[in-house]
């Protein structure tokens, strides 16, 4: 492969691929005892988090697409959210999909289970391609999974994150797509050399950013912004993949037009401006944002996971690093321009929510921010870490890694998100009745001819499953989505039942 003119210090530290070079030295008996005691852990935590999924239920805008879905049908359903909602058209077409069949409360369960399954395999191929064939693929199923519990530990709400329909289909499986795309283009400038394998990941890369940008506008930003700065610098650096980028940095261009143009999202986003929250003054949401996003990354970093995944990232690839990142024994400065744009790019796209809002983004958007963080603090932690310490440092020790790994699969069972899970595989089994007698109440009113119903409030409703409720006002768009799918006249939240 032809290596650039200029910026070389990009390729060769981090796009270079040297089959020769070995990622991970041969395991020691401890060391693969707590690889194997990790694995269990693993899957242990997915397991719970996939059998959480049959407690599921459906949900505010849930209701109002299974409706529209029911009564429009497939398509003519598309042209409506596109006309009255939003332009997100991977979104539209997905749930609308997902809420085709006549039983949605069975249907439900299975998008929770499909989107975990398909986390795990984006990480897995993401961190597989970013390796370059220097880790088994066993192990990069094993790293996919670790980079999934990762996930799962930081997001700010799980259940708007994998659980809800609303948040799920819009936000993460963007973030499963993007995890696809990354890895491709990671393979296209690295190991991919033949014509077919490289027109193929074109047209599949295409296709990948096509949905990612239909899916939301947070996704849509940063989609955009890995293309352009892709584009960019295989422009400034006469690479042989100029015109792969600039043919996805067209795709991108016209996806985006395709989205935001949509009559919907004026229609949407007009009704801000008229709707009952309370916002803070423009000067206010302006001072708030920097301190906000400022705590949200010191949030993240109190994870002691991510720091020990880090570190035992550093010693792993200390000397491959060393033979890389220094130039006659000088660190290349050149590399901190990484760690500054991941970090630029995590404000850029927080601001979005305070310049809209006034508000940071809603929970289930995050979850676009935190990938974007959890991706690049494993490596912007290697450069900056070798920015400090210098070429002359020699207390690299890797036993180092057997007590770092071994606290790091305690630690992954200590995160708040996990153990909530653990506390709600009960309380999902007494919410999952809870919604059944629900449904079956709803049902027998209508056969009654009751158009007018109450429901019993729900008792402790499991954070990690529950996202939303509807009120006690049958006014509210929640209720109005519950009313239309069930084909009454209202609907509103009653007393908790009696028992």
């Amino acid at each position: 492969m032809k290596k650039p003119a200029q910026a070389g210090f990009f390729y060769n530290a981090i796009w270079d691929n040297d089959p020769t070079v070995d990622l991970m030295n041969p395991l020691n008996r401890t060391e693969k005892i707590l690889i194997g005691g990790l694995t269990v852990v693993v899957a242990a935590i997915l397991a719970i988090f996939i059998g959480l999924s049959w407690f599921n239920y459906p949900a505010a805008d849930d209701f109002c697409f299974a409706a529209k879905a029911r009564d429009l049908g497939f398509f003519r359903a598309q042209a409506f959210w596109y006309e009255h909602w939003a332009g997100r058209y991977t979104l539209n077409a997905a749930w609308t999909a997902l809420m085709m069949p006549a039983d949605i409360i069975r249907a439900y369960r299975w998008p929770p289970v499909i989107l975990l399954v398909l986390t795990w395999l984006g990480f897995s191929f993401f961190l597989g391609r970013a390796a370059q064939g220097q880790l088994a693929k066993p192990f990069s199923l094993l790293l996919g999974g670790v980079a999934t519990v990762l996930f799962i530990s930081g997001i700010p709400d799980v259940a708007q994150t994998f659980y809800w329909q609303g948040g799920s289909i819009t936000y993460q499986l963007a973030n499963v797509l993007l995890l696809f795309l990354a890895g491709l283009l990671i393979w296209r400038e690295t190991t991919a050399i033949s014509h077919r394998l490289r027109t193929l990941i074109f047209w599949t890369s295409g296709l990948l950013v096509i949905a990612i940008i239909g899916a939301n506008e947070i996704s849509l930003l940063l989609t955009g912004s890995i293309v352009c700065g892709g584009a960019s610098y295989a422009l400034w650096t006469h690479r042989d993949s100029r015109a792969f980028w600039i043919g996805l940095l067209v795709v991108a261009l016209i996806a985006a037009l395709i989205s935001l143009l949509a009559p919907g999202n004026y229609e949407r986003y007009s009704g801000i401006a008229t709707d009952s929250m309370l916002r803070p003054a423009p000067w206010l949401a302006a001072s708030l944002y920097l301190p906000w996003v400022a705590l949200r990354i010191l949030y993240w970093l109190s994870n002691l996971s991510l720091w020990l995944s880090a570190f035992i990232l550093l010693i792993i690839t200390f000397d491959f690093a060393r033979s890389r990142f220094y130039v006659n024994g000088k660190f290349r400065k050149s590399l901190l321009i990484l760690p500054a744009l991941w970090i630029s790019l995590i404000f850029l796209l927080s601001a979005i929510g305070f310049l809209i809002n006034r508000y940071p983004l809603p929970e289930r958007a995050e979850s676009v921010i935190y990938l974007l963080f959890l991706i690049g603090w494993p490596p912007a932690f290697v450069i900056i870490m070798h920015s400090l310490i210098g070429a002359d440092a020699r207390y690299y020790d890797r036993r180092l890694i057997t007590p770092a790994l071994a606290l790091f699969v305690v630690s992954l069972l200590g995160t708040p998100n996990v153990f909530e899970a653990y506390k709600d595989a009960y309380r999902g089994y007494r919410y999952g009745q809870e919604m059944q007698a629900r449904i079956a109440h709803i049902q027998a009113e209508k056969q009654r001819g009751e158009t007018d119903i109450t429901v019993a409030s729900l008792s402790h409703p499991p954070r990690t499953l529950f996202a939303t409720e509807i009120a006690t006002d049958p006014s509210n768009f929640r209720n109005q989505c519950m009313s239309e799918y069930y084909q009454i006249k209202s609907i509103r939240l009653g007393a908790p039942a009696q028992r």
